[in-house]
Formats: C-alpha cells, sequence, structure tokens
C-alpha cells in the first residue's frame, strides 16, 4: 500500500500567492506600475525559494511533484526567463494606456506558474493542469494588443485550435497509458498482453507533446503565432512554454533507452524537424518568424541529445538549455530594445539596415547572440553543440549527426545574412529612434556578459549545475513503488 504525502514545491506557492495578490489587487484599483511591480516581485520570491519545499514524502512514497536538480534548474530557468520578458514589456505596458497592462502581468504570472507546475509534475494529473494553465495564458497574451498588432486575433485562433487539438490527443494517450499501468505517475506504458495500446498510448503521449513542441511536422502554427503576438509574447512562446515542455519529456523518458518502435520514429522526426526549421528560415523576412523557425531547429538538436542516453546526456542538455535561453533572451530583449517608425517592434529584417553605423551597442550584442545561436565562438552555443555531437558519437548516431552539421551551416548562412544587413548603409528613413530604456540595456548587458563568460570560461559558469539529471534515483525508486503498487 503506498501513502500519500502533502508535498508542495515552494516556487509553485509563492507564484500561485503573487496570483491572489495581484488578482486582489487589480480588483481594488487598477495601476500598471503596481500590477507589474507585483509580478517582478513574485518572480524573484519563486526565485529565492526554488530548492525548497513544503512538506517531505517519505522514500518510496508516491507524489504528484518531484523536486531534484533537473526540476529546480528548468524551474529557475523559466522564471528567469519571465523575469527578462516582463522586462521587455514595461515600457510599453507602463507607459502606454492602449495597453492591458493589469491582465498581461496576470497572464504572465499564470503562464509562469503553469509552466513551473509543469517542471515539477510527476504526475499526469498536475502536468495537464500546468499545461492547459500555460495554454489559456499564452492564448490571452497573444490576443492581448490585438489595436496594435491586428493579426493577434488571427494568430491566437491558430494557437487556440491547434493547442486544443494536441492537448486532447496527449490527454487520450495518458488515459491509455493508465488503462495499461494502473497509474498516473510519468512511466512508459508497459504491461504484458497489451502491446497495441502500449505502443499507441505511448505514440499519442509524444504527438501531444510535440505539438507543443512545434517538432516537424507538427510545427505549422509556431511562425504564425510568434509573428502575430508581440515581441514579449513571442520570447514567452519560444522559451518558458518550451523549456517547460522539454523538461516534462525528458522527464517522462527519463535517461533509459527508448523501446524499440522509438528508436526509428525519434530519429524520422529529429531528421524533419532539423532540415525543416532550417530551410524554413531561409524564406523568412521577418525577423521573429525567422527566430521561430530557428527555435524548430534547436528542438531537433535537443531530441538528439535525447535519444543518446550515456554519461554525456544530462550535462550536455542543461548546457544546451541554459545556451539557448540566455542567447534566445538576448535576441528578443534587443528587438524590443530597438524601434523604426514603420516597424515599431523591428520585426522585419530590412529594418535592421545600418544598425552599425547608428546603434553599435544593438549591433554588436546582436551579432554576438545570433553566433551563439549558431554555435560559433566565442559564444556559449559553441559548447552546447558542441556537447550535443559528443553524444551523437558517443551513441554512434551517424545519420543525425551529419544531418547536424548540415543544419548547422544552413542556420550559420542566414544568421550571417542578418549581421551582413546590419552593416549595410542606413538611410535616414532607417534611423530607429533612440529613446532611454535602462530596463533593456541592463538587460542585454546581463546576457551578453553571460553569453560570452559561458563562451570563454563555460567550465566557472556550468559547473555548478552539473549534473543536472532527468531522473535521480530515489525518483527511480518512486516509479518502481507506483508500478509495483
Amino acid at each position: 500500500m503506498i501513502v500519500h504525502d502533502l508535498f508542495l514545491p515552494s516556487p509553485l506557492l509563492a507564484l500561485s500567492a503573487g496570483t491572489m495578490v495581484l488578482l486582489a489587487s487589480i480588483a481594488w484599483r487598477r495601476s500598471a506600475a503596481r500590477s507589474l511591480s507585483i509580478g517582478l516581485i513574485t518572480f524573484l520570491a519563486a526565485l529565492a525559494l526554488t530548492g525548497r519545499h513544503v512538506g517531505s514524502a517519505p522514500p518510496g512514497t508516491v507524489t504528484l511533484f518531484i523536486q531534484d536538480r533537473w526540476a529546480d534548474y528548468n524551474g529557475i530557468l523559466i522564471v528567469l526567463s519571465s523575469i527578462s520578458i516582463l522586462l521587455m514589456s514595461w515600457r510599453d505596458l507602463a507607459r502606454d494606456p492602449a495597453h492591458p497592462a493589469d491582465e498581461s502581468a496576470l497572464l504572465l504570472l499564470t503562464g509562469t506558474l503553469g509552466a513551473v507546475a509543469m517542471v515539477f509534475s510527476a504526475n499526469y494529473i498536475p502536468f495537464f493542469l500546468g499545461l492547459e494553465i500555460l495554454g489559456i495564458s499564452l492564448l490571452g497574451l497573444v490576443a492581448s494588443r490585438r489595436l496594435r498588432f491586428p493579426e493577434g486575433c488571427e494568430a491566437a485562433m491558430k494557437y487556440l485550435i491547434l493547442s486544443g487539438l494536441s492537448s486532447a490527443i496527449l490527454l487520450f494517450g495518458a488515459g491509455l497509458a493508465y488503462a495499461v499501468t494502473g497509474s498516473l505517475h510519468f512511466t512508459l506504458p508497459v504491461a504484458a498482453g497489451s502491446p497495441g495500446i502500449q505502443t499507441a498510448a505511448t505514440i499519442m503521449i509524444l504527438i501531444g507533446i510535440f505539438f507543443k513542441l512545434s517538432a516537424v511536422p507538427f510545427h505549422l502554427w509556431l511562425p504564425d503565432v510568434m509573428e502575430g503576438a508581440p515581441v514579449p509574447v513571442a520570447a514567452f512562446i519560444a522559451m518558458v512554454s518550451k523549456i517547460a515542455i522539454f523538461s516534462s519529456l525528458v522527464r517522462f523518458f527519463g535517461t533509459g533507452h527508448l523501446p524499440f518502435y522509438m528508436q526509428s520514429l525519434m530519429p524520422a522526426v529529429i531528421i524533419l524537424t532539423i532540415l525543416g526549421g532550417n530551410l524554413q528560415a531561409l524564406q523568412q523576412t521577418s525577423f521573429t518568424r525567422l527566430l521561430a523557425c530557428s527555435s524548430i531547429a534547436h528542438v531537433g538538436y535537443l531530441l538528439i541529445a535525447v535519444l543518446s542516453p550515456g554519461q554525456l546526456q544530462s550535462g550536455v542538455i542543461t548546457i544546451y538549455l541554459a545556451a539557448y535561453t540566455a542567447s534566445t533572451l538576448g535576441v528578443f530583449a534587443i528587438i524590443s530594445a530597438f524601434g523604426s517608425p514603420g516597424h515599431p517592434d523591428g520585426t522585419e529584417i530590412a529594418d535592421w539596415k545600418g544598425l552599425f553605423s547608428t546603434r553599435p551597442f544593438l549591433a554588436v550584442t546582436l551579432s554576438l547572440m545570433l553566433l551563439s545561436l549558431a554555435g560559433i565562438p566565442p559564444g556559449i552555443g559553441f559548447f552546447a553543440k558542441f556537447g550535443i555531437i559528443a553524444t551523437g558519437v558517443e551513441r554512434q548516431h551517424d545519420l543525425l549527426l551529419a544531418v547536424l552539421v548540415t543544419g548547422s551551416i544552413i542556420g550559420l548562412y542566414y544568421y550571417l545574412n542578418i549581421i551582413r544587413v546590419m552593416t549595410g548603409a542606413a538611410t535616414p528613413l532607417m534611423v530607429p529612434p533612440r529613446t532611454r530604456q535602462p530596463e533593456l540595456t541592463v538587460l542585454v548587458t546581463v546576457l551578453t556578459i553571460i553569453v560570452i563568460i559561458g563562451g570563454l570560461f563555460p567550465a566557472r559558469l556550468l559547473r555548478p549545475l552539473l549534473p543536472a539529471p532527468a531522473m535521480t534515483p530515489p525518483y527511480q525508486d518512486v516509479m518502481k513503488a507506483s508500478r509495483s503498487g
């Protein structure tokens, strides 16, 4: 008999309490500055409480949540990303009365709450609740500034339909897994006498997760949704939701070997995702759409590490998530700090022509971020991609490594093309307005320092994070207990 004990990660309590306080504040009197301040304080409290928990579970006890280094690490990444996104949004939300600042801050809080709940979940119930909280929050954020971005409504509708479809498929797969195992905890559905249901459950869960990750062929929604959303919301989609979903994927499969039927399905998805994302990025003239396609390709790179269990796997995934988070947040922060008369958020690549002569700080920092995403020194992305290659070599995934190299070459072309555009001559109409944005200047500077230090001295920066295993031995003991129970 398994005893269920109360066990709650403190970041979830901090985010929940902050959400309630913000709701009460909005009901009392609307104030953009107060709502944004409450959101920032809540994120800082959640960050400070990471690594602590309320209650304790005896060894072998099955709980709804789990707190190990993998959950803490991804929770920190999510909260730090949300803080950065809040800073990107601060100027517009605080100064423009047309923007729903209170609702945007509230949706950002609830979206982060859902993402953190997914990271700490050891059970399909809190995982699915967190997934839906995140999805509903994203839906509101995408459509929140429809007066300035008319395409936001279309993007929100696309996200609503496809998100609902993927959630239904994932929920159906979880139901089949429960029918096989008799448990709602994250375990591969393995039981004697029902191989068809086992396979269907695993594949349906994977399809639902691949939809959320926008892996090919379930990727078509992402460029449209990110282009129709405001830049900070696009950053939230590219960062927070991807980290939460990917951490859950690793949690579900652990660091062990995949079932035999997954060993042929996963390589096909990886190849399509890397090549599809990079080839689609070549055709883009919109900076936001290009970043969306780039994020699809990076999902493929990360899936190579998932498919390559070994001594390097957990550390490589940890490093890659840190590198991708810092570099991508840096790009979106620079886009937010940019601005042009025709395109207020600088989302067209042509708007960046001549940036080296008009805004050299933004041009240099953006170049460093793009080189990091491409896996070129001195950015942290070089060591992250090198680690992915090392895991592939360790498991002898020759075909996947060839595709990774091909995709990296294609990615290098469109990243360098942006740098080429910035070196051109700017016309007076292309000179962006200079506005004082100290919060974005500080954010871009900090992210640039992280990217450079991570590239020049990776061991010093990343040693405290390693190892960050996806499943610690105590968690595996709990899974054995749940199956035996």
